[in-house]
């Protein structure tokens, strides 16, 4: 139903609007109706723009870095402490979190193996989303990728 209204509101104003006003607004209104939260679409296209450098051989990497179904038994082993965000919330919040940090890890932890520096992703991102003083409240990672 959501984005049945998305539709119908897009196709009576984006007649003449150009591409990137068009997706602005899309993005606002399906904002406001999914409270904030972020759902496959939106989590897919948001992430499918994260990279990171690795820091010891230069090398560029593009998200997505794991799995959907990889996040998934993450977030259903952690969805107690995470009740006000969704799946998709929790993946793009990962990525974004290695995207922002892998190089900061890298310099705190060298040599980390990989079990270890995913065990501090997973816990930089529970810590980011659980932020009590956000001012976006239980809606943290969309206002923040969403202005």
């Amino acid at each position: 139903m959501m984005w049945d209204t998305v539709a119908i509101i897009s196709d009576a104003v984006e007649a003449s609007m150009p591409d990137t006003e068009k997706n602005k607004l899309e993005r606002k209104i399906y904002g406001k109706l999914s409270d904030g939260h972020y759902n496959e679409y939106y989590a897919m296209e948001d992430v499918a723009g994260m990279t990171y450098r690795d820091s010891k051989t230069g090398v560029i990497h593009k998200a997505p870095f794991w799995t959907t179904d990889m996040v998934r038994n993450i977030y259903e082993s952690l969805k107690g402490e995470l009740r006000n965000y969704n799946c998709w919330d929790f993946y793009v919040t990962m990525h974004m979190i290695v995207s922002d940090n892998y190089a900061l890890l890298d310099k705190w932890f060298p040599g980390i193996d990989d079990n270890e520096r995913n065990s501090k992703y997973v816990e930089l991102a529970v810590n980011w989303l659980k932020d009590e003083d956000s001012p976006y409240g239980t809606s943290k990672i969309w206002h923040y990728l969403n202005g």
